[in-house]
């Protein structure tokens, strides 16, 4: 009766060695996908930036040729989508923050937060087109390029 108490009770601390890591593991692989989680959420924000900035720079390619005539609403359509696109980044941040507690390093973390960084300056700055003289140098330099006296993006002098 000795052996099978000895065997019996070998194999229950085995068993309970094994449920034990087996939740630890499955911990550490929940918190692993959570961070993957993360970092796609993150990665799926920084290519809608992208885009965002694509666009701007599209139209004022379009405005800056004369292909599209400038209208201000433009410059507040873009900020909306600007301002829209910081909802989320509370949330995002507050999830880097757990992540990089856990021990996780969020490989796109830092592009991320200079997205936020950049977007939060072009909605903070209110008064960039309402100042008549920001305004006239605009005006200005759009004339310039339409009658060919400035570089073209991307060409060299």
């Amino acid at each position: 009766m000795k052996t099978f108490n000895l065997a019996f009770r070998n194999a229950r601390r085995q068993v309970s060695g094994y449920v034990g890591e087996s939740k630890d593991v499955m911990r550490r692989h929940a918190e692993a996908m959570d961070c993957w989680d993360c970092e796609d959420v993150l990665q799926l924000g920084i290519d809608a930036f992208d885009w965002l900035n694509r666009a701007d720079e599209a139209i004022r390619r379009d405005i800056n040729s004369g292909r599209l005539e400038y209208d201000p609403r433009i410059d507040r359509a873009l900020k909306s989508l600007y301002a829209r696109w910081l909802k989320p980044c509370p949330f995002a941040e507050q999830w880097i923050a757990v992540q990089e507690a856990r021990g996780f390093t969020v490989r796109n973390a830092a592009r991320f937060r200079v997205c936020c960084e950049e977007a939060r300056a072009i909605v903070d700055d209110d008064d960039v087109l309402d100042n008549d003289a920001i305004v006239e140098l605009r005006d200005e330099a759009i004339d310039a390029y339409r009658k060919g006296e400035t570089v073209e993006f991307g060409e060299s002098a």
